[in-house]
């Protein structure tokens, strides 16, 4: 998903699509699908701040923690400027007090779902396993058979027998 459309292709094909809207086409768009790289990391780490250095902040922001436990076992967590809540079940929501970054995730059914003002995304292991992107009008889904994208009204993607197809 970038600022022109959304790029996809699959393994086994040599062609990358684009969709956009002008609809579904071949591209000359690159693809670096190196799979030795560690791409998760950096976005996992941006924008922290590690090293001992730190410490004495960390520090203050855990002694100023308020935490309580409900009547029903919720336990509740306020730290820097998040909600963070555990129910009995697992299930765990994380919450920044304005309510404009939301996290949640249930071992019960196996799903995940982040909300930010930019993006939208769900996943799920269970029996309707799952995963669901969506950037403002740019979607994608995969649900373990097909993969299919959607872009200013124009949708295209892989289907079980990895066969490009434009709905």
């Amino acid at each position: 998903m970038w600022q022109k459309g959304i790029s996809l292709t699959s393994e086994g094909c040599a062609l990358i699509y684009l969709v956009d809207a002008a609809g579904t086409r071949t591209t000359s768009d690159m693809m670096n699908i190196d799979l030795n790289t560690d791409y998760i990391s950096p976005v996992f780490y941006n924008g922290t701040r590690i090293g001992t250095q730190f410490y004495p902040e960390a520090n203050q922001i855990a002694q100023s923690a308020n935490f309580w436990l409900n009547d029903d076992g919720t336990e509740i967590f306020h730290l820097n400027g998040y909600r963070i809540q555990q129910t009995m079940d697992g299930l765990v929501k994380v919450a920044r007090m304005n309510n404009r970054c939301n996290l949640r995730t249930s071992p019960t059914n196996g799903s995940a779902t982040i909300t930010t003002p930019y993006i939208h995304c769900t996943a799920s292991m269970g029996q309707t396993s799952h995963l669901f992107v969506r950037r403002e009008e740019r979607r994608m889904h995969f649900d373990g058979t097909s993969f299919v994208v959607r872009n200013a009204g124009h949708s295209a993607g892989f289907d079980e027998g990895n066969l490009l197809r434009v709905y």
